[in-house]
């Protein structure tokens, strides 16, 4: 899903050393090792609704189809995108799966007939009664391969009511839900090659949108803000000075440690999460966080909170996009952060007799003290 954020490699730049404070968050590391419904996928990110019930996103996902006895699934995803409902913060249990009707891929979000064009659903909030999901528009490239796509350069949001997602959660058994939700999409206007999907943070009226633009070998952090009741209409973006309402003269505010880029707000901090350069096995990984006390940086040197130890046959895998969730501080003053997995490949092969392992494509979970980062209570 996130792969389109990490086409860069690790920019230079001062780097604090790791800690050993950090500390793998088992359950909710099993949390995403479902055997039914949504099963295995990237993205896993998080939006706080009502009652304690959150909702999670995913990019490439596999439903239903793990083979009760072996543990294996197919090596092709059957969606680009997928929703999960978890009932309460509290709660790891009975999760509710969100996907679309066919033909073809049964995506949540479907951007059109054809699956040659699609979307990933990264960041989204909650204005009244409505939730809305940023979605990268992708489609496929000559190219062909793991690396075939490309932007389109026109994002959309996707507008649900919360009234339907909560619905969705209160309905009985454990099949995924199929069109349960009503969707719109929104069209976002050209923003000059910068994806606004890495976070959103309220602002009174407003919404800040965080995002970033390949540059070199890097990816820089841009802010832009719009009105709450109107998120696809008078954005406005951060000049160095001022809001702008030319998105050309948007200012680079941070750099993340490559394109894999997530920025929110825990208490009166404003926190970027970002990833080394990885594309295959073996490669960066290490993440990293940097604060600021001002959503407009500057931002503090990135501190190495993790190094991925996610080891298999002696290899380490091909990893991305660790985001951080400020709605899960638990009661040691920790946050949870999750990261994508996906695979070792080419060390060791990913698809054998036409089966994968679904663990080689899940998220991982880990909780940072939020004193490491400079954050107090």
């Amino acid at each position: 899903m996130i792969r389109v954020l990490l086409l860069a490699l690790v920019a230079s730049s001062s780097v604090v050393a790791q800690t050993t404070n950090v500390v793998h968050d088992r359950e909710f590391t099993d949390f995403f090792r479902q055997t039914s419904g949504w099963t295995a996928g990237d993205g896993a990110l998080s939006i706080p609704l009502s009652g304690g019930q959150v909702l999670w996103l995913f990019g490439d996902s596999h439903v239903d189809d793990i083979e009760p006895k072996n543990g294996t699934m197919p090596c092709l995803f059957q969606v680009r995108n997928a929703g999960f409902l978890q009932l309460r913060t509290n709660d790891l249990t009975n999760p509710k799966t969100l996907i679309g009707s066919g033909p073809g891929f049964r995506s949540w979000f479907k951007s059109g007939k054809t699956e040659d064009q699609w979307f990933w659903p990264i960041c989204g909030f909650r204005q009244a009664e409505n939730v809305y999901i940023y979605l990268a528009t992708l489609r496929k490239t000559a190219a062909g391969g793991m690396w075939g796509f490309e932007s389109i350069g026109h994002d959309f949001f996707a507008k649900l009511s919360v009234a339907d997602l909560e619905k969705a959660a209160r309905t009985a058994g454990d099949k995924p839900l199929v069109d349960a939700v009503r969707i719109s999409y929104l069209p976002l206007p050209a923003f000059n090659g910068i994806g606004f999907g890495n976070g959103f943070v309220r602002d009174g009226d407003y919404v800040l949108a965080y995002g970033q633009k390949q540059s070199g070998i890097a990816g820089d952090l841009y802010l832009a803000r719009f009105r709450a009741i109107k998120p696809d209409k008078d954005w406005q973006f951060w000049d160095g000075l001022r809001w702008n309402d030319n998105v050309n003269n948007a200012v680079i505010i941070g750099r993340g440690a490559s394109t894999s880029i997530h920025v929110c707000k825990v208490r009166d901090r404003y926190v970027v999460t970002s990833s080394a350069f990885s594309v295959a096995c073996d490669q960066g990984r290490d993440i990293f966080m940097s604060v600021s006390d001002r959503p407009t940086g500057t931002f503090s040197a990135r501190h190495k909170v993790f190094t991925v130890d996610d080891e298999y046959q002696g290899h380490y895998p091909f990893f991305y996009f660790p985001v951080a969730h400020p709605e899960f501080i638990n009661d040691q003053d920790e946050i949870l952060v999750t990261y994508s997995i996906n695979g070792y490949q080419p060390c060791v092969s990913a698809c054998i007799d036409g089966r994968a392992i679904p663990d080689h494509y899940r998220p991982r979970a880990i909780r940072v003290p939020l004193g490491m980062i400079g954050i107090g209570k």
